[in-house]
């Protein structure tokens, strides 16, 4: 029979396209039709691929061609092919690239796949060998961990290639014997696997070679003795493939689309499919024992996965039955490396265990360098000296454990190594750490946002709190630390200032919680968690909660540090805002003016401090109409804020914004415009496009465009600022309703009575609620209501009040 009519009969016989069939073996759709046409014959290395696929002998599927082809190469590899392999298409090709038998060039023909234990080294030095076999004349393949296997693996080449005197006794003479064959032979494949030691193993190499040589290893570092091919673990769509392949829930030839209709087909399966591969960080190794525990098991993926969440250690110890190429499991093969690490210098425990404990991803060095006199006796010596720092970071990535990324100027290192390393250390050492590494992280995470160096505040921030997250969810209940207690409360002032309110709350409530359990409720650093967990209540609207905490705050810095200090102007002034807030101008005013006169009295004047007594009272005149106040007020903090603040300081944008909502109360459009612009400009770049303080310049922008008659550009801005509020502050948030009012108004404006009457009632009915029915807002909108029925012409009806709401609700 005709090759390509047999490869058509194979090819139907599985029910795959020509597409499925080229894509599992990597080819082109275009090569298999030309073969199933007869216009041409695969190469020798494809044939080989395509019988293994189709699970037939070479010379039954190639019949006449066979008889005519290449001579088999000589073949020394212990292993038989993986037929679970999948992926690792780009290394492949590199490597063909790198190691072709016929692109070989003297001195550039060693190469080495390096990477963490279990990341597939061995698995895609072993599937070059078969698919690119018959390329070469000879492939050999040694076990390279020690001398002994070296030799042993030297002393089987010698037998398959029959050298003469390779039964004598001195081993010397063999091995030379095989440096001779490599010597006076070119086109051979030599893969030494996990290699130890190179200068060990280069002591048995052929001095002069003309063929190719491929390492493996989890050494970093390979110096001269090969180029290197960093292999990193699977994608998720390759995992994903490969974990169901090895399962046995798919079929080992099935495709990537194949493995993508399962995910509608049995989505339960796939799910937990995608979600093993996250959580095991896409390592082959781990992904193979799952699949191997799923087939001994049967427990279905979806089951596996919640042992995997809550019995990670245990699994990772299971290596499962059959595994003879790799039969160490991942927790064995990871201890292995870590304690030869640590036997090369024992600090590195040390900073193992510190990795540990935090997020695989993205370790600062400053944990390390601003941090080390919390961190144990050892590693504070070890990072006081630039040499020795490097020496043990070194000396961790050389198994490839930590990698390290310069440029970042930070670590990494792989989840399930953190999983083997947790697992090693008791109980009591896993909290004496944990304790070290807490108090390390708030040594380094940045006090509270600085009135300069904006910017490099939020950018440690940035860099530190995936990592602080991770540590304050693992300490738990925990109210025995002072640390915790300052971590808490910056990781809360960092959230408030991004905007995650709701986020920010529980560490604000955790840091009050530990400092009245351990300082006293009437300390003052318990008063500065109350006084900023109030400001937390007033920009969530919680007005009524945030009252007796500045309350009491108040009281506390009054009696602690003096009435005249600026921390009980601080606390003034937020009250104040609060006030404002809440309508009770009356109560705010003075509170406002005894704060300016403290830290004039205390600060210089052009403190930036000084402006926010300023800004606000300028915001309450504003309000109650008194503009020429209100702008003297206003210029003299932005002044104040310009010479002292770099120019993306949120609180110099916040004074931007305030000036331009009062050149657009008096009708100077253009001037606020541009003012509203520039701060918008700074706020989403700064904050991100879904900020509160973002949702607060749209909202200003569209009521301005709405004044001018710019209705298109107003609707749009009033949608974004409502979308931003109801997703970040709630429905509930008199910030929410603001933007309500304000589109009723705009409705009103275009005619839309049925739209704007909506929108004032529910308005009314959240002002209501969250600010009471005597607030001048919600009396404002109770206003616009009833003008809006009367505008109807309906008969005259009483507005929801809050007892209705309340029930409607």
């Amino acid at each position: 029979m005709h090759f390509g009519n047999r490869l058509r009969q194979e090819r139907l016989r599985l029910h795959l396209s020509q597409e499925a069939l080229a894509e599992a073996l990597a080819i082109s759709a275009r090569s298999v039709r030309r073969w199933e046409q007869g216009q041409a014959l695969p190469q020798a290395s494809v044939r080989l691929q395509l019988s293994r696929f189709f699970g037939l002998r070479p010379e039954a599927l190639f019949e006449d061609e066979e008889t005519q082809g290449p001579s088999k190469p000589l073949w020394n590899v212990p292993y038989p092919r993986n037929p679970f392999f999948t992926g690792r298409e780009e290394i492949l090709t590199t490597l063909h690239t790198f190691l072709s038998a016929n692109e070989l060039v003297a001195s550039a023909q060693v190469y080495a796949l390096q990477g963490l234990g279990g990341v597939g080294k061995t698995q895609i030095a072993l599937e070059y060998a078969y698919r690119y076999a018959q390329e070469y004349r000879a492939v050999f393949w040694i076990g390279a961990e020690t001398t002994e296997s070296i030799i042993f693996g030297l002393l089987r080449i010698a037998e398959s290639l029959q050298v003469p005197g390779r039964d004598d006794k001195d081993q010397q003479q063999v091995i030379t014997a095989v440096h001779h064959w490599f010597t006076i032979h070119d086109r051979w494949l030599l893969i030494c696997d996990n290699v130890e030691d190179l200068g060990m193993l280069n002591r048995f190499l052929p001095p002069v070679r003309q063929g190719a040589i491929l390492f493996t290893t989890r050494l970093r570092t390979l110096g001269t003795h090969a180029e290197g091919i960093n292999l990193l673990p699977m994608e998720q769509e390759e995992g994903t493939l490969f974990l169901l392949r090895r399962a046995k829930v798919v079929q080992a030839q099935a495709t990537g689309e194949q493995v993508r209709q399962l995910s509608t087909q049995k989505s339960l399966q796939y799910a937990a499919a995608a979600e093993l591969v996250k959580a095991t960080g896409g390592l082959p190794l781990a992904l193979d024992q799952a699949g191997a525990y799923l087939e001994e098991t049967q427990c279905g993926l979806p089951a596996y996965l919640d042992l995997f969440r809550t019995r990670c250690a245990i699994l990772l110890q299971q290596r499962g039955e059959g595994a003879l190429d790799h039969p160490a499991s991942v927790s064995t093969t990871f201890t292995l490396a870590i304690t030869a690490t640590a036997q090369r210098h024992p600090v590195v425990w040390d900073l193992l265990r510190v990795c540990a404990l935090l997020q695989p991803d993205a370790i600062p060095d400053e944990l390390f360098r601003q941090g080390a006199k919390h961190l144990g006796a050892m590693l504070e010596a070890a990072c006081g000296d630039p040499l020795d720092w490097n020496q043990v970071v070194a000396i961790a990535c050389s198994y490839s454990l930590l990698s390290r990324q310069p440029e970042a100027r930070a670590l990494s290192i792989h989840r399930l190594v953190q999983v083997v390393l947790l697992d090693a250390m008791t109980e009591a050492e896993r909290k004496e750490w944990a304790a070290r590494v807490v108090e390390a992280l708030d040594a380094v995470f940045p006090e509270e946002r600085p009135m300069t160096e904006y910017a490099a505040w939020k950018k440690q921030c940035d860099r530190l709190v995936s990592h602080v997250l991770l540590c304050l969810h693992r300490a738990g209940d925990a109210e025995d630390s002072l640390a915790l207690a300052s971590l808490a409360y910056k990781t809360a002032q960092y959230l408030r200032e991004r905007g995650q309110y709701g986020e920010a709350k529980p560490y604000y409530q955790r840091a009050l919680h530990i400092r009245e359990q351990i300082l006293g409720p009437d300390h003052h650093e318990t008063a500065h968690v109350l006084n900023n967990l109030a400001v937390l209540y007033w920009r969530m609207g919680m007005y009524a909660e945030a009252e007796p905490l500045l309350q009491r705050a108040l009281l506390i810095r009054g009696k602690t540090l003096g009435i005249d200090h600026p921390d009980v102007a601080t606390t003034l002034n937020y009250l104040a805002l609060l006030y404002w807030k809440m309508g009770k101008y009356a109560k705010a005013e003075p509170l406002l003016q005894r704060a300016l006169h403290i830290w004039e009295q205390t600060l210089s004047s052009d403190h930036p401090y000084i402006a926010h007594p300023l800004n606000n009272l300028a915001i309450l005149y504003a309000e109650q109409g008194k503009f020429a106040e209100a702008e003297t007020f206003f210029r003299r903090a932005l002044h104040i804020f310009e010479q002292t603040l770099p120019h993306d300081h949120p609180d110099l944008a916040q004074g931007l914004h305030n000036l331009a909502e009062l050149s657009q109360e008096q009708g100077k459009y253009e001037e606020a415009e541009s003012l509203y612009q520039r701060v918008l400009n700074f706020r989403v770049q700064a904050l991100g496009s879904d900020h509160p303080d973002v949702a607060e310049t749209l909202n200003s922008l569209a009521t301005l465009y709405a004044e001018q008659g710019k209705f298109a550009e107003a609707k749009a801005f009033y949608q974004q600022a409502l979308s931003i509020r109801e997703q970040q502050l709630g429905q509930q948030h008199p910030e929410t309703a603001q933007t309500l009012h304000d589109m009723a108004l705009f409705s009103q404006k275009q005619g839309n009575l049925d739209e704007a009457l909506s929108l004032a009632e529910r308005t009314l009915t959240l002002r209501s609620q969250a600010l009471g029915y005597d607030h001048p807002k919600t009396k404002t909108t109770h206003a616009l209501y009833t003008q809006l029925v009367q505008e109807q012409g309906g008969a005259e009806q009483d507005p929801p009040s809050p007892e209705t709401s309340k029930m409607n609700s």
